[in-house]
């Protein structure tokens, strides 16, 4: 496994898959302004690597995945300020969420506030039994700013949503996982591997059919219905016209063939 770090991020290469380490334990990896402009230099350098097929963004130590935004850059900022920088955190996790590469959060501990937003816009989130889930923001008088209050929505639903931002409380594994947050709940100490597991499920397949039908299945939370439908058929027929599509479909055709089975 090949490693790179900063002051604030490390990253690791496991064959296609890139980990993101956000790299402040002793700060519970809580949002800095170095820390985010180093994530968001690390997500584009990871979008751009063709060797790269999926994305897992973790925390380093075994408390936090992220608590959030760390509160002193915050207290001080005026509304304009506070604008620009709630736009320029939903710009990344936009980033992530409109990512052709599938993107797992792999939480090693608490995932409060902006880290829980950064969870939200993910595809996958495995956890360790150990995690917990929330936006505290409320018991502070403010709110989520990062695209929480929308991603929340789409993941759990308005009755959900509304009782996760208005009442503030964290939640445990066991009551996100009831509440069909969550992909997967390991034990800490196997979370590491069975992420990477299932990362190189992801990583093995083309990558032009993982973001075709990363994107298929994304409009269904954004649009009716009817154009949903019609936004799958065009994404498989784009797909299909491709030669790595075309020679999946004879390699199983003669397969079958070959067995005496049907397709």
């Amino acid at each position: 496994m090949d490693h790179a770090e900063t002051d604030v991020l490390r990253v690791e290469q496991a064959g296609a898959v890139r980990l993101l380490v956000l790299n402040r334990p002793r700060k519970l990896n809580a949002f800095s302004d170095a820390l985010l402009a180093a994530l968001e230099q690390g997500v584009e350098a990871a979008l751009a690597h063709d060797g790269t097929h999926v994305l897992v963004i973790t925390g380093a130590g075994e408390r936090a995945f992220s608590a959030g935004n760390d509160i002193a850059r915050l207290a001080d900022m005026d509304a304009m300020a506070a604008h620009a920088d709630m736009l320029r955190g939903q710009r990344l996790l936009r980033r992530l969420h409109e990512s052709p590469k599938p993107v797992i959060a792999m939480v090693n501990g608490l995932a409060l506030g902006g880290g829980f937003e950064l969870v939200l816009a993910c595809d996958f989130i495995l956890a360790a039994r150990t995690a917990a889930f929330g936006f505290p923001e409320i018991t502070l008088d403010t709110l989520p700013g990062w695209g929480g209050t929308q991603l929340a929505v789409q993941w759990l639903g308005l009755a959900r949503a509304r009782e996760m931002v208005l009442c503030g409380q964290v939640h445990d594994t066991a009551q996100c996982q009831a509440w069909g947050l969550l992909t997967r709940v390991c034990e800490p100490a196997a979370l590491r591997e069975e992420t990477l597991a299932f990362a190189a499920t992801l990583a093995a397949r083309h990558p032009y059919a993982l973001h075709m039908a990363k994107r298929a299945v994304q409009r269904a939370a954004e649009l009716p219905l009817a154009a949903g439908m019609d936004f799958e058929a065009a994404s498989y027929a784009a797909n299909v016209g491709t030669p790595h599509a075309r020679a999946g479909l004879r390699q199983f055709a003669a397969r079958k063939s070959t067995s005496g089975g049907q397709a």
